[in-house]
């Protein structure tokens, strides 16, 4: 029986930092658009700190994908790693991994200010509301594929990951409903006092 060398230990650790990265982009990316960094909301290293966690998940992405097809544990191929349904082992779960690699490079290339002035903004936000089913795909692939699933400290990793997603988009939800029903009641709150008295006479 082959034992597992350092490539398979690198493609698990950096699969694990990556998914950590990944969930806390996302999670400032949401703080971004909600007035939980109201004080500081104009600040550039705000914007700058969401970009740079993104490229350090794709980072560790690739040395995640290098260090499968280096590794003589599970034999990997380019077409592995790249192609759906390609891998023979875990092949559902490899594909999850291969759907989230896609859209990580999708959701992180249409951000890139080259690309993302050639876009609109309706076509850029379609684009990056993609995060959220990439957390779950991310999370299917994790479970099918990760051999750390059965350890106590990757369980509860996972479990404070998950909650702190969950709570800054139930945040950013509710947030919005308050905006909306503000700006609902807006215009009768700052109408022109002079149309006020024509109405009552």
């Amino acid at each position: 029986m082959m034992v597992a060398g350092i490539w398979w230990f690198l493609a698990r650790s950096s699969g694990l930092v990556a998914a950590v990265l990944l969930v806390l982009a996302f999670v400032w990316g949401i703080m971004l658009s909600t007035q939980l960094v109201k004080p500081v909301k104009r600040a550039a290293w705000l914007l700058d700190l969401h970009r740079w966690l993104g490229g350090l998940t794709i980072g560790f992405v690739v040395i995640h994908v290098l260090s499968l097809i280096a590794d003589s544990y599970v034999e990997f191929d380019l077409a592995s790693v790249l192609v759906p349904f390609a891998s023979e082992w875990r092949t559902t779960a490899v594909t999850w991994g291969v759907a989230g690699l896609y859209l990580l490079v999708a959701i992180q290339l249409t951000s890139w200010p080259p690309i993302r002035a050639r876009l609109s903004r309706r076509a850029w936000r379609g684009i990056h509301f993609l995060s959220f089913p990439l957390l779950w795909i991310v999370a299917m692939h994790s479970a099918g594929a990760g051999t750390d699933v059965g350890n106590p400290l990757y369980v509860f990793a996972v479990l404070v990951l998950v909650n702190l997603a969950v709570f800054v988009v139930l945040y950013r939800i509710l947030a919005g409903k308050g905006r909306n029903r503000r700006s609902s009641r807006k215009p009768a709150d700052t109408a022109d006092p002079s149309l006020r008295l024509v109405k009552r006479s």
